[in-house]
């Protein structure tokens, strides 16, 4: 969770969409147009759609399909209209537990609304290397494309 000292050095708006997504669950997309404009656009490494319908749905299907997924925000940085988060993003699928850092920058509206939603992680490092055979295929690759250190 954000330490209260950092929620006290940004705006009021970021620390409401910070809490918000921490908070978030099923129940807390009905007030996703509280976050997000109408046509707001939101990519990450599986997504890439506009609407609040679409982000709506993709988070839906991730409630749907995981289980106890939650974020926690561990960094904000805010300049003007934008937001960068840094965040855990922890879930259980499939009985093994997750645990995958990575970070959103957001894009506000003059009405302090996400317009465009942008994530950065690692989908083969936090995700397939530790899916069966497709996990230690990928750690070899990462092993030989790395650079030696002597």
């Amino acid at each position: 969770m954000i330490a209260d000292d950092q929620l006290e050095r940004v705006s009021p708006r970021a620390k409401a969409i910070a809490v918000w997504f921490e908070a978030m669950s099923a129940h807390s997309l009905a007030s996703l147009d509280q976050v997000y404009a109408h046509d707001a656009r939101f990519c990450d490494p599986f997504n890439e759609v506009k609407g609040l319908g679409a982000i709506a749905a993709i988070y839906g299907h991730m409630f749907e399909n995981l289980t106890a997924p939650r974020f926690v925000i561990t960094e904000i940085i805010e300049q003007d209209q934008r937001i960068f988060m840094a965040w855990r993003f922890l879930f259980q699928w499939r009985g093994q537990s997750f645990d995958i850092p990575g970070g959103t920058r957001f894009w506000l509206d003059g009405n302090g609304l996400v317009v465009d939603h942008q994530d950065y992680w690692d989908v083969a490092q936090g995700l397939y290397e530790k899916l069966p055979v497709l996990g230690g295929l990928l750690k070899r690759l990462r092993q030989r494309m790395a650079t030696p250190i002597q």
